[in-house]
């Protein structure tokens, strides 16, 4: 009787485990991308891993950085989601950031939501966005690296203050390539085209 107990207690702890067994992935959507200089690029910070996925567990509050390379992007302007609640209700939501991103090349987002596990719930299909972020290319061609950065054990917080595990096995960066301005481009053509008729000249 007593080994029959343990096998169903055995049995419960690997069930338990089991339901939580769907890592926590943030991720930058989309995950590649080029720009030509004046043009817009929105970015999503989108989290999966939780709710139905595993054993309806909620989101309470985040406290994210993103780094982003200010000679290349110029950050505009930082939107957080419904999924903690509204933004607009500070009986719903407390909201912090993004600070002064174009001087110090990182956006500080953070989050933390007055709503019941079950209201969250319902406001969080899986996976979900958190926040989205548009920056503007500037006149410098390359590529441009967005990367989440500073991520610890309370960057996500569950009912409760309850700290949540994170896997990033989700792209938790995005290389953005700057594209030169399409005269520069021209021109740079038609300079490789004229060195190489001058070396075909000396070569004959």
């Amino acid at each position: 009787m007593l080994r029959r107990c343990l096998l169903v207690l055995v049995l419960a702890v690997g069930w338990a485990g089991a339901a939580r067994a769907v890592p926590i992935t943030l991720a930058l959507v989309p995950s590649t991308t080029s720009l030509a200089p004046g043009n817009t690029l929105t970015l999503t910070v989108v989290i999966g891993g939780l709710t139905a996925e595993s054993g309806e567990l909620a989101l309470e509050g985040f406290d994210l950085d993103l780094a982003f390379d200010n000679t290349r992007l110029q950050f505009e302007s930082l939107d957080f989601d419904i999924s903690l609640g509204d933004p607009n209700n500070a009986f719903e939501t407390f909201l912090s950031g993004p600070g002064n991103p174009n001087v110090n090349s990182a956006v500080e987002m953070g989050e933390f939501s007055f709503l019941t596990a079950a209201q969250l719930l319902a406001l969080q299909d899986a996976p979900f966005t958190l926040v989205t972020i548009e920056f503007t290319a500037l006149d410098n061609p390359g590529g441009a690296l967005l990367e989440l950065i500073n991520l610890t054990g309370t960057s996500l917080v569950g009912p409760g203050g309850q700290e949540l595990g994170l896997d990033l096995a989700a792209p938790s960066s995005l290389l953005v390539n700057i594209l030169p301005e399409p005269a520069a481009a021209t021109l740079l053509i038609a300079a490789l085209a004229l060195l190489g008729r001058r070396r075909r000249n000396f070569a004959s």
